[in-house]
């Protein structure tokens, strides 16, 4: 055990040395979390605010008065007649105008007849406030003229309202919030913690190869499963620091924005509880320590520290494949996938913030991560221990 504590102490001053580890690896993480929480916040909320400020450059055909005068009165609204239907997709292109809308030419026929007519709209899908904000003139407007026939008919409104759909929303609003943003907090924490292993397993392997100082390590009175398990170890440290303080981080960015509705608030703190945080860090310690061990079996054949890179990188995209796949809707935790590694995480954490896990899987889940774990430090050690391969 002494021995073990050596290589760690060793591994870690060594690394903790570099000035450029201490910022990766703890200050970054801490503060870059609620810094993009703020800013996104912010910025989010000045480009809505900007956004229904612009004027909107509407063309119109044959529309009735009304109608054009409830245009008129958003004073934003620019307002281009014409007198018929014309190449109304080069004119929104050119931004001469962002949409037309054209009524009928027997509109009022129709409307006196109290038939249903159709009302082209000519629009961008990719300009979200202007397409809104017509809408809504619309339902306004339509709203208007179902009334006049309400009246005109002299029909009651309650009897042209056959049923009225009454929501109850049976789950808790931790669980809906839980199970929408659930997903994203692993993808979060597990890129970090993917970052801060590779580059501490690669320097600590593949980097002491550079420094010609593996040999010296390895003639040491320990036995190379040691040596190899402090390197994991401490590997994995680099890997976890990182996404606990990244946890702290979301937590203390949610406290800064004032903004949050209080029942919004109030969801996420019992969301991010000291119960729900302590099942998380669970879960990402056996996890760590795989993919510590797993970048040291990848790694340790490598002469450089590019050789390394280049070997290990492209296994990022078996995390981010599993991680969206988390994030899709319609995909649970269940037991056929609570054997996968990362997939099961990321689904794991959802139900954690949603207050919906089973602890039978939670269990399961975190006995397969310990299983993935030993096998991928026996795995590192059979590569490690391969005298021609590390010394290479």
């Amino acid at each position: 055990m002494n021995d073990l504590l050596l290589i760690i102490k060793k591994e870690l001053s060594e690394l903790l040395r570099d000035k450029k580890t201490i910022i990766n690896s703890i200050v970054l993480p801490t503060l870059l979390v609620p810094i993009l929480l703020f800013g996104v916040f912010k910025v989010t909320k000045m480009i809505s605010k900007s956004e229904s400020r612009k004027t909107v450059k509407i063309g119109l055909v044959n529309a009735p008065q009304d109608f054009v005068t409830l245009v008129k009165k958003d004073t934003l609204n620019r307002i281009t007649h014409y007198d018929e239907s014309i190449d109304f997709k080069t004119l929104i292109a050119d931004d001469s105008i962002q949409t037309s809308v054209v009524f009928p030419a027997d509109w009022k026929r129709q409307m006196d007849s109290l038939a249903t007519a159709s009302v082209a709209i000519y629009r961008n899908g990719t300009k979200e406030n202007v397409n809104q904000r017509v809408t809504a003139m619309l339902e306004t407007y339509n709203a208007g003229l179902r009334e006049g026939r309400i009246a005109q008919l002299q029909i009651p409104i309650a009897k042209m309202t056959p049923f009225k759909e009454n929501y109850i929303e049976v789950s808790e609003q931790k669980e809906l919030i839980g199970k929408r943003i659930g997903g994203f907090i692993p993808y979060l924490f597990i890129l970090t913690m993917w970052g801060g292993c590779l580059l501490a397993a690669i320097d600590l392997v593949t980097g002491e190869k550079e420094r010609k100082t593996i040999e010296t390590t390895l003639s040491l009175p320990i036995s190379k499963f040691k040596v190899l398990l402090g390197k994991a170890i401490v590997a994995s440290i680099l890997g976890f620091v990182p996404a606990l303080l990244n946890l702290i981080g979301l937590i203390v960015g949610l406290k800064l924005i004032s903004d949050i509705p209080d029942t919004f608030k109030t969801a996420l703190n019992e969301m991010l509880s000291f119960q729900s945080v302590t099942m998380i860090m669970l879960l990402l310690i056996p996890f760590a320590l795989f993919l510590a061990g797993f970048i040291i079996a990848l790694v340790a054949g490598a002469s450089t520290f590019k050789e390394a890179q280049s070997k290990a990188t492209p296994i990022i995209m078996l995390i981010i494949i599993p991680l969206v796949l988390a994030m899709m809707p319609g995909i649970e935790l269940t037991w056929a996938t609570v054997p996968i590694p990362v997939l099961n995480i990321g689904l794991g954490v959802k139900d954690i913030m949603a207050g919906t896990i089973d602890m039978l899987q939670y269990v399961a889940i975190l006995l397969s991560l310990v299983a993935f774990a030993i096998a991928a430090i026996y795995f590192s050690y059979r590569k490690f221990s391969d005298e021609n391969a590390i010394l290479k």
